[in-house]
């Protein structure tokens, strides 16, 4: 069974979507990543750097436990080991794989930030337009539903900004409703991890 070391955020929702897309088991130990738990010995070991999310996999590459963080890592390789939501090819692999990184290096960072400031609105605004521009009339990310759509939802589900009207964004709000109405992403945004 998989270890999930997480927290009831946009990072800790990304690897209970794909497990409960999956089917995988898995259990859940609540870390918080702004607590005093992550910098304990014991976690350390299982993370290095502490972070959260973290998955541990005692059945990994080879029949050798693995432990893995970033949520976007941790998608990877459970699409990987499952052989879900990566593409039904090596092109469409590609395509989820740019997606995800583009999603996990601007727009997670960018929202992320907004919360912080006001100063990242227009930066935002251009990101939205252009995930606007991509989906159009496209249902996903890739051609079908895949963890680049994991690792957006995880930070357009509840989505709630005082300077971003989401709704400004038609093609982005069909999308995160579409994907919003899975029930994995049901269960994962309803899960509170503490």
């Amino acid at each position: 069974m998989i270890d999930l070391y997480a927290w009831t955020s946009a990072n800790g929702r990304r690897p209970i979507i794909m497990l409960e897309e999956t089917g995988t088991p898995y259990r859940i130990t609540a870390i918080d990543p702004h607590g005093e738990a992550k910098n304990t010995p014991e976690y350390r070991a299982i993370s290095p750097g502490g972070k959260v999310p973290c998955l541990v996999d005692p059945d990994g590459p080879g029949g050798a436990p693995i432990h893995l963080m970033e949520s976007s890592a941790i998608l990877m390789y459970l699409g990987d080991k499952t052989g879900q939501f990566m593409g039904a090819d090596e092109r469409g692999r590609w395509d989820v794989l740019q997606w995800l990184a583009y999603l996990a290096t601007n727009v997670s960072i960018s929202f992320s930030a907004l919360n912080v400031t006001r100063e990242m609105e227009g930066q935002c605004r251009t990101l939205l337009g252009e995930l606007e521009k991509h989906l159009g009339d496209r249902d996903y990310f890739a051609e079908n539903y895949s963890i680049a759509d994991m690792m957006a939802i995880g930070r357009f589900g509840d989505f709630r900004f005082d300077y971003i009207d989401l709704n400004d964004f038609p093609g982005v709000c069909r999308w995160r409703d579409r994907a919003m109405d899975r029930a994995a992403v049901r269960k994962a945004t309803e899960m509170a991890i503490k």
